[in-house]
């Protein structure tokens, strides 16, 4: 797919997503409004079918009349008598059930809004809504007197009435959350692969056409007997065939292990193995490299048994890879520092350089298969960005870990940790 079509996909994906999420959380008002409006009619009808209930009921009309001949404090004792106040309660509570309603309920018998039960103002707790309120004038015959009723689990109820709806609600909220991070890192991984890919070819590219254009003219000139009369020549010639084949040998071995270690059935040689023999090992290979350079290295391995379960020839390379990076990056006379301390459980192997380094913001990223850090226009160091991504799997499959530390100008320091052969089974 093409870039621009591919980058205009996401973009239409993560807009109907955001869509998807507003329309959601719309919902999730509309559906805890829908049910307010619901419990607020149904409470309504009930208090209105509650008058109704008492107002057919002679006897409780005819005492609650009754108080209002009778000074302020007799009435507010009259309304609030045993009687009057049970038969109230059960009318309430069948009408509630008729809407299935069944929650606890404070009632108060109010007069201009004060609460004739506890003497406190009301006004407040009205005017917040939370009281339903019913007028007592056809009851009363009089004005100023009002049924209120107030729900303290009202809320709590609203929610489980809606719950089931509001859950999913907020699960699917939260998976479009996560399907809307995971595509944009995604994305940015495939963009960052793509770049990385594009890179590989033009290195794998350059770093084949060098040796086999050598090769190739080197065994022309040996074809049409150019030097068929200097064996010194012929020597050179051969010589340099010899060289730049090893290099393209190096280079198709170092493709193909990757390669391999991507299949599942891929599987490493563990054996007992001495972990200062594979630096050793390593250190011989990059020997005419660091000659090359006129480098040195220091080594410091620490003198206690230092065993581990490895696969000599992969964890070997793992060596030769980080002290070729540290070769080709030294960017002035190469001085290297290798050593190691046996711990209780586990060897560490530090790796340390006085190269140019690598920038902060690219460290996360240099174990990355196929990343190489940007130099810009500068290709100095050719390579195919997999040598660290190597490491990396390689020492991981062992049981290990493998961290950088650097500051550009001043070097970097690999810190390989593996676990002692004694403390895993294997």
């Amino acid at each position: 797919m093409k870039k621009y079509l591919r980058k205009h996909l996401v973009w239409i994906t993560l807009i109907m997503l955001g869509l998807l999420l507003f329309l959601q959380v719309r919902w999730i008002l509309y559906s805890v409004s829908f049910q307010e409006r619901v419990f607020r009619n149904s409470v309504d009808l009930a208090l209105d079918k509650t008058i109704a209930s008492l107002n057919n009921d002679q006897m409780v009309c005819n005492a609650m009349r009754e108080c209002m001949g009778c000074d302020t404090v007799q009435t507010d004792n009259h309304l609030l008598s045993h009687r009057i106040w049970n038969q109230i309660h059960s009318t309430i509570d069948a009408e509630l059930a008729a809407f299935d309603i069944d929650l606890d309920y404070e009632i108060f018998i109010t007069k201009n809004q004060r609460d004739t039960l506890r003497n406190g103002p009301l006004r407040l707790v009205v005017g917040k809504g939370t009281c339903y309120t019913q007028s007592l004038r056809e009851l009363l015959q009089t004005s100023g007197y009002e049924l209120a009723v107030n729900f303290p689990d009202k809320t709590r109820f609203l929610l489980n009435r809606a719950g089931v709806m509001v859950f999913a609600s907020v699960i699917l909220i939260l998976l479009i959350f996560f399907s809307i991070f995971q595509m944009v890192r995604l994305y940015r991984e495939e963009v960052r692969l793509s770049e990385n890919i594009r890179e590989l070819i033009n290195n794998i590219t350059h770093e084949f056409k060098t040796p086999i254009t050598s090769i190739s003219l080197a065994s022309n000139l040996i074809r049409k007997g150019k030097s068929s009369d200097n064996p010194e020549k012929q020597r050179e010639y051969g010589d340099l065939i010899f060289r730049e084949n090893l290099k393209l040998q190096r280079q198709v071995e170092t493709l193909l292990n990757m390669a391999a270690m991507e299949r599942e059935d891929f599987e490493y040689d563990r054996k007992p193995e001495s972990l200062s023999a594979m630096v050793n090992d390593a250190m011989e290979s990059v020997k005419l490299l660091l000659e090359d350079k006129q480098g040195s290295i220091t080594l410091q391995l620490d003198e206690k048994d230092d065993t581990v379960m490895a696969d000599r020839h992969h964890l070997t390379n793992v060596f030769v890879n980080l002290l070729t990076n540290s070769l080709k990056y030294s960017g002035r006379q190469p001085d290297m520092q290798i050593r190691s301390v046996v711990m209780k459980n586990e060897i560490v192997v530090e790796f340390t350089d006085n190269g140019i380094g690598i920038p902060t913001k690219y460290q996360k990223y240099i174990f990355d298969k196929y990343f190489r850090v940007p130099t810009g226009d500068v290709h100095d160091n050719k390579g195919f960005g997999i040598g660290l991504s190597y490491v990396k799997s390689v020492v991981t499959a062992h049981h290990g870990k493998v961290t950088v530390s650097s500051e550009p100008g001043k070097g970097s320091i690999f810190t390989v940790v593996l676990p002692l052969a004694v403390n895993r089974d294997e």
